[in-house]
């Protein structure tokens, strides 16, 4: 997120009325723009392997892997552990997420396909410090329900920070019981 975006959203508490000032943020229609030309992150992409940035299906599975509480510069140990799994093909999409946050990362996850998400918020922090910090180095992957038992497992095993954040929707954006609309309202 730019410095100018942070400071319009400084002051304003209410996610909805933030997650709306965002539907007119050219930066994010830019990288959206950007990920429908170009769906392959590099890092996650190699030796013929590539996973694409954006969400497949409905009903696949969300989550954040690595440490998303605090700054970390340097995430290469879990990028790495990631791309193992890419290589092993237990990964649907991977995105990351440093310098825009969780919420913007999201939108632009759902926006090629389409689809939505529906998930659970971090009782431990706000959540507008949830959705809008971008000052962490996590990375957001969906997983199909034939592979998540063995993602899980192979990212325990390597003892990488895993957080289960809920699901790929048709389209619909939610928090918990919160709706911020639909994926289609970025695009009028």
């Amino acid at each position: 997120m730019n410095e100018n975006f942070k400071k319009q959203i400084a002051g304003i508490d209410d996610i909805v009325e933030i997650s709306k000032i965002l539907r007119s943020s050219t930066q994010l229609l830019e990288n959206i723009s950007r990920y429908k030309k170009h769906p392959y992150d590099p890092q996650f992409s190699r030796d013929g392997y590539k996973v694409p940035m954006n969400f497949q299906k409905k009903g696949d599975t969300i989550y954040l892997l690595g440490d998303y509480h605090t700054k970390n510069d340097d995430n290469s140990s879990t990028v790495e552990i990631l791309y193992e799994a890419v290589r092993m093909n237990l990964v649907s999409s991977a995105h990351p997420l440093f310098r825009s946050g969780l919420y913007c990362g999201l939108v632009e996850a759902c926006s090629v396909n389409k689809l939505g998400f529906d998930i659970t918020s971090d009782a431990e922090i706000t959540d507008k410090e949830f959705l809008y910090n971008d000052r962490n180095s996590s990375i957001l992957v969906s997983v199909n329900s034939e592979n998540e038992g063995k993602f899980v497992d192979y990212i325990f095993n390597n003892s990488i920070r895993l957080t289960l954040l809920g699901h790929v929707t048709k389209g619909e954006l939610r928090l918990d019981e919160l709706s911020f609309g639909f994926i289609d309202q970025f695009f009028e």
